[in-house]
């Protein structure tokens, strides 16, 4: 999953053409993923780049493997931090990415705060409210709760007519139930089940709750002292029936939705 022995999908991520009823995602670690829309926007969620919780936390927070794209060729047209900690809104990643590309950078007080103190311009930066909806471009989304810090939130996006949930970190919650109203294609979830996050159990009941049609595992197998095998997760989801998608990294999976069931292909080039 992690060996990298193919080609990475980042760097190349804007020749890549997406069809009309689809778009790409694409997982780069950790929380983070990549979103590209049938016009051609590039959003990028909780890009973790760099080493920088070793080098505030010590040791067993080491990065277990390093991404094989090389930032200065990526170019998102909309950059996503969900919470201010460390993998999620990386003072030593996000730099980059703006130095490098024409981004926009959205995240609640906290991050948006961080965010400025980057040096960030004004007209760069903006800072998302809570169960407040938004659209770039083509890009609609909102922002949902997430019980993890004082401003953490999930995001909700319309793509296509499917629903993607991410969940951000996150334990489990009531309130998390109430999205089931949106009547949600894809989720995103969280796994580890440390720091105030939902375990593999956990996930798989709010999966349950919310009737979703995918689940996508997310936040394991990159930071050493927050991970959780991923195949208790399979196990787990395999028991109970649940479909799910256990993705490769930086590789581009394309999403679309025929007659209310999601269809996932992934190609090496379209």
């Amino acid at each position: 999953m992690f060996m990298h022995e193919e080609e990475s999908h980042i760097e190349k991520i804007e020749d890549y053409k997406v069809g009309q009823n689809e778009f790409i995602l694409n997982w780069i670690g950790q929380t983070g993923y990549v979103i590209k829309t049938t016009e051609g926007t590039i959003v990028c969620i909780d890009p973790y780049y760099s080493n920088s919780i070793e080098r505030y936390d010590g040791r067993p927070s080491r990065r277990m493997w390093y991404n094989k794209f090389i930032i200065e060729n990526f170019h998102p047209d909309l950059v996503l931090c969900s919470h201010d900690h460390l993998d999620h809104t990386d003072p030593e990643t996000l730099p980059l990415i703006y130095a490098f590309s024409d981004a926009k950078f959205y995240g609640p007080n906290s991050s948006y705060q961080h965010m400025k103190n980057m040096k960030m311009s004004d007209d760069r930066v903006k800072k998302l409210n809570l169960n407040n909806s938004y659209k770039y471009k083509d890009v609609e989304f909102k922002t949902v709760f997430a019980n993890h810090t004082e401003d953490s939130m999930g995001f909700i996006f319309e793509i296509n007519d499917i629903t993607l949930y991410f969940t951000g970190d996150t334990s489990l919650d009531s309130k998390l139930y109430e999205y089931k109203n949106y009547n949600i294609d894809i989720m995103i979830s969280c796994i580890n089940g440390k720091y105030n996050n939902l375990n593999v159990s956990e996930a798989a009941e709010l999966a349950e709750r919310l009737e979703v049609k995918l689940v996508i595992p997310m936040h394991y197998g990159l930071v050493t002292d927050n991970t959780v095998n991923v195949n208790t997760f399979i196990n787990l989801f395999k028991k109970e029936n649940i479909n799910h998608l256990v993705m490769d990294v930086e590789k581009n999976y394309y999403i679309s939705k025929n007659e209310n069931k999601i269809l996932v292909d992934r190609k090496d080039y379209k």
